[in-house]
């Protein structure tokens, strides 16, 4: 199977790779090391941690924080904002930030010399059946950590069972987010013996330092002003939001609306959204303040989590369309409300958590949405109790960092 694997991968997905990264930027980022031409070599045993983009960087940092500070870290990523993102924060306490290879034997082995690694972690899912190959050939176990695999993963996975059978057996462990990605892990082929729930790091996201807040509340001069964000929002659903701040915009006086496109190249297309209905706006690398325009635009890498600290009421993008949703707790850890679309499918488990502990609300369109962004901002004393609530569901849920530190310190010991 490995071989029809190599045949297919060599002939058709190298080749689209390596023609497409010459006409889409992200696409041909990190190219050299990608196809496995290293220009380092590390003298020491490393720990290797794997993060294909920016969600599983923000992972890395709660994790990077509990490990032994004398540990050497090597960090890869598979995406150029992830790559951006994981210098910003890790310059210092990785050995090197560099790029994943891709699943061929070449550029495996030059990575694993550049590397020299003696355990890999792979953040979340990735599954790689050269690359799980090469290192059980050479000893070095392997885990996924934080593993999830989304309902529309699972469904099409299940059917390949006889093939990813034999790829987990080149994976020391599965460390899963819930007990239904443990039992869908299992059922794709992963040894029952080999998995375990370990929660969700993303749950352990620290209190961040209110100076963070004073500072973004003088930046943006909020003066005591109603704010709502957008976050993370995609091409499709930006009209939606817009015409959603309009008619809360008549409603509630003074409101302000910070949206944050999740990919930059949509920022043309709010501009004009915004445009058309007459609604004054700046960009933030403009260095926009609610003195000034009424829209601010967040059209920056890694700073909507921060941001989130200055909001009344966060509304999630990526839910009203198929995407799947994002990470509602960059903005619980701020003690914000959570509104989100009814497409939630990659967070289930959180939203499911979220809101029994009342702190999330799930809306099915734009009508329900700005009706309840509308009763939110009118009532209150519905903000305090949800900040109290968002305390209580993450104190709660918190736990699966220090897991996964004591899982691999006895693991080490075993080995």
């Amino acid at each position: 199977m490995l071989k029809i694997y190599n045949f297919f991968y060599n002939l058709f997905a190298l080749p689209m790779l390596f023609f497409l990264g010459f006409f889409i930027k992200k696409l041909g980022a990190g190219a050299k090391e990608k196809f496995g031409n290293y220009s380092f070599k590390s003298d020491k045993k490393t720990l290797w941690i794997h993060c294909v983009s920016v969600g599983e960087v923000m992972l890395a940092t709660t994790l990077l924080k509990k490990l032994d500070p004398s540990e050497s870290v090597i960090l890869t990523t598979s995406t150029p904002q992830g790559q951006k993102m994981a210098q910003e924060k890790f310059s210092d306490r990785c050995a090197k930030i560099t790029y994943f290879p891709y699943d061929t034997k070449f550029a495996i082995k030059n990575a694993i010399r550049a590397i020299n690694p003696k355990m890999v972690l792979i953040m979340e899912t990735e599954i790689w059946p050269n690359f799980a190959n090469e290192l059980k050939k050479q000893n070095i176990p392997l885990l996924i950590v934080n593993g999830r695999i989304s309902e529309a993963t699972y469904k099409s996975y299940r059917y390949l069972k006889f093939f990813f059978k034999n790829v987990f057996k080149n994976y020391s462990y599965v460390l899963t987010q819930t007990p239904q990605d443990a039992e869908r892990f299992i059922k794709i082929g992963a040894d029952e013996k080999k998995v375990q729930n370990m929660g969700n790091i993303k749950f352990d996201l620290e209190k961040q330092d209110e100076k963070i807040k004073e500072n973004y509340t003088q930046q943006f001069r909020t003066n005591g002003r109603k704010i709502l964000i957008f976050g993370s929002t995609h091409g499709d659903e930006n009209r939606l939001f817009v015409n959603s701040y309009k008619k809360l915009s008549k409603k509630i006086e003074d409101l302000k609306l910070i949206i944050a496109p999740r990919h930059l190249e949509k920022v043309e297309q709010i501009e004009k959204f915004l445009t058309s209905e007459n609604i004054k706006y700046k960009k933030r690398s403009e260095g926009a303040n609610f003195d000034e325009c009424d829209v601010i635009i967040l059209n920056t890498t890694g700073e909507l989590g921060k941001v989130y600290s200055i909001c009344d009421i966060c509304v999630l993008g990526g839910s009203f369309n198929n995407t799947g949703g994002h990470n509602p707790l960059e903005a619980t850890i701020w003690g914000k409300p959570v509104i989100s679309g009814p497409n939630v499918k990659n967070f289930r488990y959180i939203f499911k958590s979220l809101i029994e502990a009342k702190c999330a609300v799930i809306v099915n369109d734009e009508k329900e949405l700005t009706q309840q962004v509308l009763n939110a901002l009118i009532k209150n004393e519905c903000l305090a109790e949800f900040s109290q609530n968002c305390d209580l569901v993450l104190a709660k849920n918190r736990g699966a960092t220090e897991f996964l530190i004591n899982f691999l310190n006895n693991f080490n010991n075993k080995e």
